[in-house]
Order: structure tokens, then C-alpha cells, then sequence
């Protein structure tokens, strides 16, 4: 299939974002009780890993395929299809009553890409004048979305488990109807299989030629260390929070809401600016630095002042690291590449989520509660000076640095 050429009007835009916003509010109300929700059935911190990384892994293995699939029989009936996938997800959810239905929930849950299809609509119906900017606004209506929905989640707990789980049930209801109803396809149907074929194709050579560029693959490896080291997140803030803080879900849920309304202002309002004023190459390396802090000092000193100012700075340098890299590797690809190489930087960012939950569960439940974190910290001092040599190379490669 091929983008039909008539861009779309400000309505369709408007459908596609409030798409975006309700799926990320549905996501954002269960995540922060997922923890709790687990503990409730006596599984261990090993355990919870396993859970966080099993959505990584069908995240991994089926944003690839829908997206093809999408771009084979359009986006709005994937879009239909991956819905409906997360209402049957947040069905279990509210249902389970063991670690293993809950697990499944999740796993289903992983299945659904909403956003990956959404930002590929918004990509249809953009020009390219405008796409930067439509692909801003996919973001910021899911960063809405991640702020606003963990307290209402959190509230919503009180009265148990399974009452944000209808309230999920029913955001998805209301956008499948939204979708269906109101959002066109943008798809059209191309009788010729040479295409599909030269996209494969081309696909292979440019994760080829990714390899042979002189900076690309040491930018993969910072990105895939410093994911790793964000990715422990959702399963170490938890369970430090109730061992440490004694916080139940409500204040777990305002973590969450901190954590999303920092990346919501780094990533909305400034990454721009400090592009402009230091280079991506500096913006690496203090990101770098930030989390590097953040994650060593978090266990050596629990108090609920310092806790949040070191999540403030994991949140703020894995915000510069993410927003960097991708922007670099455009600007160290051709205009013909950066489609290619930008999509092998997502799967780096999709892979290191599925070992990241599980490595950090392992090691705080049988090593020691601090051993997760100095792990990372160990990786982030390894990636930092990589980073720095990366630095002093840029200048020779394109000359991007001040």
C-alpha cells in the first residue's frame, strides 16, 4: 500500500491525538498498580521482573509486524485491531486472580502498538514541511496522557483493583468507536509485490550499512546501556519506594506522574534549545552523568527529598540521551538512510527493555537492594567514556559540535 497524496484536515489530527492521549491515559492509570497488583498474588521482585519483561519482549516482537501489516492493509484497521487487543488485555487485568492471568494480561497487553501505528498515520496525512511538528504533537498527547493517568489510577484503587481496569475497558471502547467512526484510512492498495520486496531489501542493507558507519554503532551501544539502566525503572521504583517510604499506591502513582511530567517538559520545551546552544554530543554525555548519579546515590541515600531529586535527574539525562541519539544518527545518515537507521535505533531502545526489568528484579531480590543500581551505574560509567571519545570524533566526522 502507498500514503494517499490529499493530506488530511486539522479534524483528522485532532481524532489521532485524542486517540493517542486516551490510549496513553489507559496505559499510564494500570501501570503504577501493576507492582502492587503482582505483590498482592506473593511473587518476589524476580518474579515482577519476568512481568515487566514479557511486555517488553511481545512490544519487541509485534511493533515490527503490525507496523508492516499496517502499512500492507492500512492504518486505521490495525489501529481497530490493536485496540481492540488492548480492551481484551485490560479485561484480564481487571479479572485476574492469579500472577499467572495477570502475566497473560500482560503479555496480550504487549501485543497492541497504538502508538507506533499512530505515529505512522500522523506521518500519512503530514507534509513533509509538517512532519517534524505532527510527530511533536504524538508525543506530547501521549506524555498528556502518561501525566494525567496514574492518579487517576491510583484514586481509583482504593475501591480495588479492578475499578481502573473498567475504566481502561471503557477508554479503549470510546476509541474504537472514535476510530472507526471518525478517522479514514490513509492507505491505498499498490498491486505490485516488486515493492514490497525492494522495501525488505532495503531494509537489510541499511542495517548493514549502519554497522560500517564510523560513529552509528558505538551511538547504538550508549542508547541500548542507558535504556537498559531506565527500563529497571518500573520495577525497581516500586519495590524501593514500599521497602524504603512505606508508599502505598496513590503516592506510587505521583511518582509516576513526576517521572512523566519531567520528560514531558525536557523532551516538549527545551531539548530544542539546549540542542542549539551545546551540540547532541555534550547532551550525551551530561544525561549520561545524570543518571549516573541519580542511579548510584538512590540506594546510599534513601531519604524521600533525595529519592525525588535523583529521579528528577535519571528522568531528566535518560530524556537528553534519548532525544540526542536519534537526532545524531539522523544527522550522521543520508536522507535516503535516516529512515532505516532511526527505525534500528527503536528496536535497540524495544530490546534493552526485555532484559532491563529482569536483570534489575534478579539482583534485588537475590544479590542485594543495592546491586541493581551500582550495576547500572558500572554501564553508565563505560558508556560515558564512550561517549566522550564519540565527542572529539564529531568534529572530524560532520562538524556538529560548538
Amino acid at each position: 500500500m502507498k500514503s494517499i497524496h490529499n493530506k488530511s484536515s486539522f479534524s483528522q489530527q485532532i481524532v489521532i491525538l485524542m486517540t493517542i492521549f486516551i490510549d496513553a491515559t489507559g496505559y499510564a492509570m494500570i501501570r503504577p498498580l501493576i507492582s502492587f497488583y503482582a505483590l498482592s498474588f506473593n511473587v518476589g521482585a524476580f518474579a515482577l521482573g519476568i512481568l515487566m519483561n514479557m511486555f517488553a519482549l511481545m512490544q519487541f516482537i509485534f511493533s515490527p509486524i503490525l507496523g508492516r501489516l499496517s502499512d500492507k492493509y492500512g492504518r486505521r484497521s490495525l489501529l481497530l485491531i490493536s485496540i481492540s487487543i488492548s480492551s481484551f488485555s485490560f479485561l484480564l487485568f481487571t479479572i485476574a486472580d492469579s500472577f499467572w492471568m495477570l502475566l497473560l494480561s500482560r503479555s496480550i497487553s504487549g501485543m497492541a502498538t497504538e502508538i507506533s501505528i499512530a505515529q505512522a498515520y500522523m506521518a500519512d496525512i503530514t507534509t513533509n514541511e509538517k512532519r517534524t511538528a505532527g510527530l511533536g504533537k504524538v508525543r506530547a498527547a501521549f506524555s498528556a496522557g502518561v501525566i494525567i493517568g496514574p492518579s487517576i489510577g491510583g484514586f481509583l484503587s482504593i475501591f480495588g483493583y479492578w475499578v481502573p481496569g473498567v475504566l481502561t475497558i471503557a477508554l479503549t471502547i470510546i476509541n474504537l468507536i472514535m476510530v472507526y467512526f471518525f478517522l479514514p484510512e490513509t492507505r491505498v492498495i499498490v498491486k505490485d509485490n516488486k515493492i514490497q520486496k525492494s522495501k525488505t531489501e532495503g531494509f537489510i542493507k541499511n542495517l548493514k550499512n549502519a554497522f560500517k558507519k564510523p560513529l552509528i554503532p558505538s551511538l547504538l551501544l550508549i542508547y541500548f546501556i542507558v535504556v537498559l539502566s531506565f527500563a529497571a525503572i518500573p520495577v525497581l521504583i516500586p519495590l524501593f519506594t514500599i521497602d524504603f517510604f512505606y508508599f502505598d499506591e496513590i503516592q506510587l502513582s505521583f511518582v509516576f506522574m513526576f517521572i512523566g511530567i519531567l520528560q514531558f517538559i525536557t523532551q516538549g520545551f527545551f531539548m530544542g534549545i539546549l540542542s542549539e546552544r551545546m551540540g547532541e554530543g555534550k547532551l550525551i554525555m551530561v544525561g549520561i552523568i545524570f543518571v549516573f548519579i541519580g542511579t548510584l546515590l538512590m540506594p546510599i541515600i534513601p531519604i524521600v527529598i533525595a529519592f525525588y531529586f535523583f529521579i528528577a535527574l535519571i528522568s531528566t539525562g535518560s530524556g537528553f540521551v534519548r532525544t540526542s541519539i536519534p537526532s545524531l544518527i539522523s544527522k550522521l545518515s543520508s536522507e535516503d538512510e535516516q529512515g532505516g537507521f532511526l527505525g534500528i535505533s527503536q528496536s535497540v531502545v524495544s530490546f534493552a527493555f526485555i532484559p532491563g526489568p529482569l536483570i534489575a528484579g534478579y539482583f534485588y531480590e537475590f544479590i542485594a537492594i543495592s546491586a541493581p543500581f551500582f550495576f547500572s551505574a558500572i554501564l553508565l560509567v563505560a558508556s560515558f567514556i564512550l561517549s566522550l571519545k564519540i565527542y572529539f570524533q564529531l568534529k572530524k566526522v560532520i562538524g556538529l559540535e560548538k
